[in-house]
Parts: structure tokens; sequence; C-alpha cells
């Protein structure tokens, strides 16, 4: 590529094509030799997302966290080749022993290497690894080699020795703790091994011990932010079907819902109290908690939308909360617009 374009300007450049006019898409591409034509599709740092690329500094694991569909793979993938790729094809690479591990063989097989954002798929022809079945690993033109490794063989991990490692779906691990406490005493090649771990968020001890872990890096996304390479059918669809939900919360906008220490409303209570329709309510008020503070950095200043049934027998009462409304960063007379915003929203009294 030419020889003047940064990181900076690298992770930016699709962006910027795509919005120019069609004599600077047309002159971008002229000003381009053969070889730079057939190298730019596997340039991801001129195609990637924010979230999709590394952090700088020197961290030991980076969690990327993100909502179905949000480019979790391809960026674990596309971490893998940087690691082991080399500059020309038979050029040695940062790393050279890495382990694949997911929750099973069938899903690293499927996902993380033959998949449609996998490995093979991201790797340009003349640096491609061959699948070694019998052996369930890659072997690349430079002789490094990734092997496949399963959360439910925790003992698998005994013995092999890595510089790198890319890990799927941790969240979801059964027996995730197990799994990745042996994938770390095998971490013990090179200057500095490295795990890169793509995982849609889930309230499991693994996952929050390792974000708490000071060498952890992080980057998120929502499913929305790889909106250009999904169907809108299906955006359409999951939210208008689960927006507002706590699975929608987890699985769409990739946030990891746990509950504060010591906190009076769980996270499995209010599960329990969910609805799937309003019922009739006899009155709907707004509840207001106002900051102490106000601008940018101030508190959340806490707005509800409640509904109650209170006809009948006491013991037949129901408090309904329709609406989280909660809003920070405002001035007393913003958050004033927002609580008379849900009152005229839900029609309170």
């Amino acid at each position: 590529m030419p020889s003047t374009w940064t990181r900076r300007g690298l992770t930016s450049g699709a962006s910027w094509i795509a919005c120019a006019d069609a004599q600077t898409q047309a002159q971008f591409l002229n000003d381009l030799d053969e070889g730079e034509l057939l190298a730019l599709p596997f340039l991801f740092e001129f195609w990637a997302l924010d979230h999709q690329l590394p952090p700088e500094g020197d961290w030991r694991t980076w969690v990327i966290m993100g909502g179905r569909g949000a480019g979790k793979t391809r960026a674990g993938a596309e971490w893998v080749r940087s690691k082991v790729e080399g500059s020309r094809p038979l050029d040695a690479g940062a790393c050279s022993r890495v382990a694949l591990v997911g929750e099973t063989i069938e899903q690293v097989r499927e996902v993380m290497i033959f998949g449609d954002s996998g490995i093979l798929a991201c790797s340009p022809p003349d640096r491609r690894p061959d699948w070694e079945a019998t052996r369930k690993r890659l072997v690349w033109p430079n002789g490094s080699i990734a092997t496949v490794h399963t959360a439910h063989d925790p003992e698998g991990l005994r013995g092999p020795q890595f510089d790198a490692a890319w890990v799927d779906e941790l969240a979801k691990w059964k027996r995730g703790q197990e799994a990745w406490d042996q994938l770390q005493f095998a971490l013990r090649l090179g200057e500095r091994p490295q795990v890169c771990v793509t995982t849609t968020p889930r309230n499991v001890d693994v996952l929050k011990a390792l974000l708490k872990s000071p060498s952890t890096v992080t980057t998120h996304a929502p499913t929305e932010a790889n909106a250009a390479n999904l169907a809108s059918s299906f955006l359409e669809e999951v939210r208008a079907r689960y927006r507002g939900t706590r699975l929608g919360r987890q699985e769409l906008d990739g946030v990891l819902l746990a509950d504060a220490e010591g906190a009076l409303w769980t996270s499995a209570l209010l599960e329990a109290g969910r609805v799937r329709e309003v019922p009739d309510l006899d009155r709907i008020v707004v509840g207001l908690d106002p900051a102490t503070t106000s601008g940018a950095g101030s508190d959340e200043c806490g707005i509800v939308a409640v509904g109650a049934q209170t006809k009948g027998s006491p013991q037949d009462w129901r408090a309904v909360v329709l609406a989280d409304c909660t809003v920070q960063g405002a001035t007393p007379n913003g958050w004033a617009q927002a609580a008379i915003a849900a009152m005229t929203r839900y029609g309170a009294d």
C-alpha cells in the first residue's frame, strides 16, 4: 500500500473510500499497482472496525465483547494471522505455536477455522495454512502451527505449550474456569504470550474475573456496529423481538449484565418478575430521583414509569415497571424535560 499510509490512516481508509465520490474512488484504485490491488482485500487494518483492532500497550489478554454478528470471529481470525504471518509468505511471524480453543472440536473447526469469518477464509492464497484433520491442526507455509483444543477437555491443554491463543465464546463454556486455568499454564513460550478472547458476555465468574485483571484490555461493540455486513431483515427482526429485554442487552448490545455486590434487586429476581403483557392499569406514575450534581460528569437521575392495579383486595394489587427512563449528564432542566416526556409517553397522571 502507499508508504504514506499510517496505521491510523489504514483503519479509517475503508470508511473514507466508502463515503468518497465516484471520481475519488476511481483515482484511489487507479493509483494502486497490481500487487497492491491483490493485497487490498487481505489488509484487515484497512477494513476493520475500531473494536476489531487490538489496543496498544503491554497487555496479556484482549477481550472482544460484542453482540451477535458484531464481527468478533473475524477479529479473532485476523489477530491470529497478524501473529503468525511474516512480511513474506515464508518469513517467520511473531508467534509460531498457537492454541485455538472453543467449547467443542466442531465449533473450533466450523467457526474458527472453516467459518465464513474463520482463519482460512481470511488468509490470502500464498499464506493460507493447510488443515491436517488427523492431527487437528493448521500448518502455515512458514512453519507456524495452530492446534485445536476444547473446553470440554481441559486436560488436553496439559503438555502443549504456546506463545499465543485465540479463545472463542469463553462465557458459554461449561468448564470455563478449569479450561482457562490450564491454558494459562500452557502459555509459556516467547517473550510475551498473549490471548485474544472473543465472546458474547454472560454473567459467569471466569469472564468477570478476567475483566478485572490489570493485564486485560477490552473492546466492545453492539450488533449494529457491523450492520453493513448483516442482513437488514435480521436486524429488524431481532430488534423488534428483543429490544428492551435482558436477552437483547446481552446478545445484541453485548453488555455484561452483572449484579452489584449486595444488590437488593438481583438479576434473578428481576427476571422472575418479568411479564409478557402489560395488564390493565388503574394508575400510572413517573418516579423521579434527581441527581445532586449536573453536567457531563454528574450522577444519574433516576426516572421510572410505573403502573399499578389497585382494585380489589390489597393482596391482589400489582405494580408493573413500564420503563426505565434514567438520564445521566443532564442539567436540572434536562432531567425535568426527560421526566415530563416519560409522563406524556406513558400517559401518567
